[in-house]
């Protein structure tokens, strides 16, 4: 017959701690890489909030200096159209 040798207290120590130890590595790697993860995250939804706003912003120029409206703001900066826009729409209202 074999002899099969059980689990001595000394042995089931070592494993604990050894998985103790393998468990907070892994946590610590988990929490480096998802907060890396979120600040991208967070980066790319700032950016494209951004742009979103911007294209409104240009788009509405865009609109009203089309409708010779020449008189605009641009995130609350006064901006005038160019005076190739103006003398076209002071042709068109002649």
């Amino acid at each position: 017959m074999t002899d099969v040798s059980a689990l001595t207290s000394t042995s089931i120590a070592g494993i604990g701690v050894g998985t103790i130890a393998v468990v907070v590595v892994i946590g610590i790697v988990l929490a480096v890489v998802i907060s890396a993860l979120v600040a991208r995250l967070l980066v790319v939804l700032i950016v494209v909030a951004v742009a979103v706003v911007v294209w409104q912003q240009r788009s509405s120029v865009q609109n009203a200096v089309a409708n010779c409206k020449t008189n605009v703001s641009f995130f609350g900066v006064h901006v005038d159209a160019p005076r190739s826009v103006q003398q076209a729409c002071r042709e068109v209202t002649r």
